[in-house]
């Protein structure tokens, strides 16, 4: 309020909220946004719905696999799944910006931990902790189960192969940062449809029309983010692409800038 002197002084009230702001700590909003996670079913049925596409492409990928074919191309059937899985991994994200602003519950997050910021940083190290997690998961299983299903004289990718184990723990990786890049186009479009619409474009359709672009759409393909960051499911380097590492950690870069970006846009504008 402002007193004799002309100076604007903080009522009660403001100062009891920005007191309490100051107090909620990232691992409170984390351990907020986590509750919030578990208790959406679109949680467990899109992660459900990831490892059933994968796993099950990866017994249909052992299944064709044929004696005498490299190792690497071996661990590419298995890991044939993931490009759709990929889809699931979006809508979790996706979804875990839009359903509150769906049901409108977004400002009671906003009053509840108002300092946005430290909101968004939390949803997105939940988003991406869950995604890394089970996506680590659901690549482990494509490999040791898609495994049992080859022929005693098909090559059979071994964790013990430092490669593969790579494949395995870069690829749960890739999901995490995707998760938490899906998450930052939610919160850009605050609606369901644009936001799945605008992740699964990115992320499936355009990478695929690409094919169709001759010199032009390898170039581009090189350097799109989500193409990119794939390459860490690659055994070996594939030519015309960045290397294994270098891709996820362009495509790490890219996701930061987002959320970042997300940050700033949703500090400025209203729920």
């Amino acid at each position: 309020m402002k007193t004799a002197t002309g100076t604007i002084e903080a009522t009660p009230a403001a100062a009891r909220s920005e007191g309490r702001a100051a107090r909620i700590r990232l691992i409170d909003a984390a351990a907020f946004e986590w509750i919030k996670v578990r208790s959406l079913r679109s949680t467990w049925w899109t992660w459900f719905a990831a490892g059933f596409v994968t796993i099950g492409i990866a017994v249909v990928g052992a299944g064709n696999a044929q004696p005498g074919e490299p190792s690497g191309a071996v661990l590419g059937k298995l890991l044939g799944g993931i490009q759709l899985g990929q889809i699931a991994v979006c809508l979790f994200g996706v979804l875990a910006a839009t359903s509150e602003y769906g049901t409108g519950s977004i400002r009671s997050t906003f009053t509840a931990v108002p300092l946005r910021p430290r909101l968004l940083t939390a949803k997105a190290l939940v988003v991406g902790a869950v995604s890394v997690i089970v996506g680590t998961v659901i690549t482990f299983g494509c490999v040791l189960v898609g495994s049992l299903g080859l022929g005693s004289d098909v090559p059979s990718p071994s964790l013990a192969d430092g490669s593969v184990l790579r494949v395995c723990l870069g690829g749960g990786v890739y999901l995490g940062f995707l998760g938490v890049f899906a998450l930052a186009l939610g919160l850009v479009m605050r609606a369901t449809a644009g936001g799945i619409t605008a992740a699964t474009s990115i992320t499936f359709v355009l990478p695929n029309m690409m094919m169709f672009l001759g010199e032009t759409g390898e170039t581009v393909s090189k350097w799109w983010p989500t193409d990119a960051g794939a390459q860490i499911l690659q055994k070996e380097s594939v030519t015309g692409s960045l290397a294994p590492f270098p891709g996820l950690a362009y495509f790490a870069l890219i996701t930061v800038l987002a959320v970042v970006g997300t940050i700033v846009l949703t500090n400025r504008r209203d729920a």
